[in-house]
C-alpha cells in the first residue's frame, strides 16, 4: 500500500472514532448512521485487505527466490550439455548448434528449449556419457524443468493473490472515502450550532497531505569576460586619428556641425 492510502485509513479510523463520540447526535438520522456503518465496515475491510496484501507480498518475494533457483540449475545443467556437445562437434560438424543457448531467453521460452534439448540428447545419451556426463542428466534436466515449470506458476500465482489484494485496498479505501464525502454535508448540517463539535469533526476527516519541500532554482553561471590581453587594450586605446589631429581632438570634418 501507498502513503496516500494509509492516510485515508487513517482518517476512516478517525470517523469511526468521532462516530462513537457522536453517536446520539445521530440517532434520527438514517443516512447517518448508515454511512457511519460504511466506515466502520471499510475499516475493518482495509484491516484483512492489508493482512493479506502482506502475505501475499512476502509469497511472491519467496516465489521470485525459487524460480530464480530453477531458472539458475536448469541453466547450469544446459551449459553442461553445450560444453560436451562442442567436443562432440569434433567429429560431428554441426552437431553443438543443437543445443546453443538463446541468449537471455524468457523463462517459458528456456523451458520450451531446455525440452527441445532433451530430445536431441536422447539419441547421444552414451555419448555424453563417455565425456564424463552423469549418467542420469537426461532425468535430471527433465526434473529440472518440471522443477523451473511449476515455480513459474506459483510465481505467476503469487504475482495474481499481490495484484488482488492490492485492488482490495483500493476498492475498500475508496468506499470508505465515499462515505465520509456524505457525512461531511451530514455532520456540517446538524453540528453546524456547535463549533467545538464541528472542529472535532474537521479534525477526524482532515488528511495529512506531505509536506512540500522548497523548489531550489539553479541560477545559471554569467560568463565573465576575460580580460583582454594588455596588447590589445593599448591598441584600443590608440585609436586611428586623422593627420594632425591630436589626443581627444574633435576632427576638423565635425568642427562646422558642433558650430552650427
Amino acid at each position: 500500500m501507498n502513503v496516500h492510502e494509509l492516510r485515508r485509513y487513517q482518517m476512516l479510523q478517525r470517523v469511526r472514532r468521532f462516530a462513537d463520540t457522536f453517536h446520539d447526535a445521530f440517532a434520527d438520522i438514517p443516512l447517518a448512521g448508515q454511512m457511519f456503518t460504511a466506515v466502520e465496515e471499510s475499516v475493518d475491510a482495509f484491516n484483512r485487505e492489508a493482512t493479506r496484501h502482506v502475505g501475499a507480498v512476502q509469497h511472491a518475494r519467496n516465489s521470485t527466490i525459487a524460480k530464480a533457483d530453477a531458472r539458475k540449475a536448469v541453466l547450469q545443467q544446459l551449459r553442461a550439455i553445450r560444453r560436451t556437445a562442442r567436443a562432440l562437434a569434433i567429429d560431428a560438424k554441426g552437431l553443438d548448434e543443437r543445443f546453443r543457448l538463446p541468449r537471455e531467453p524468457r523463462d517459458l521460452l528456456l523451458a520450451s528449449f531446455a525440452r527441445v534439448v532433451v530430445r536431441h540428447a536422447a539419441p547421444l545419451e552414451q555419448t555424453f556419457i563417455a565425456y564424463a556426463m552423469p549418467g542420469t542428466f537426461l532425468a535430471d534436466l527433465t526434473q529440472a524443468i518440471r522443477d523451473f515449470e511449476a515455480a513459474i506458476g506459483h510465481r505467476h500465482a503469487a504475482t495474481g493473490a499481490h495484484i488482488s489484494a492490492r485492488v482490495g485496498i483500493e476498492q475498500t479505501v475508496a468506499r470508505g472515502f465515499g462515505a465520509v464525502r456524505r457525512l461531511d454535508v451530514i455532520v456540517t448540517n446538524r453540528l453546524g450550532h456547535d463549533p467545538s463539535a464541528l472542529a472535532a469533526w474537521r479534525c477526524a476527516r482532515r488528511i495529512e497531505r506531505s509536506p512540500i519541500l522548497p523548489v531550489r532554482r539553479l541560477v545559471p553561471a554569467v560568463a565573465v569576460p576575460k580580460r583582454q590581453p594588455i596588447a590589445a587594450a593599448q591598441q584600443l586605446r590608440s585609436m586611428p586619428q586623422e593627420a594632425g589631429q591630436q589626443p581627444h581632438e574633435i576632427p576638423t570634418r565635425m568642427r562646422a556641425h558642433f558650430a552650427a
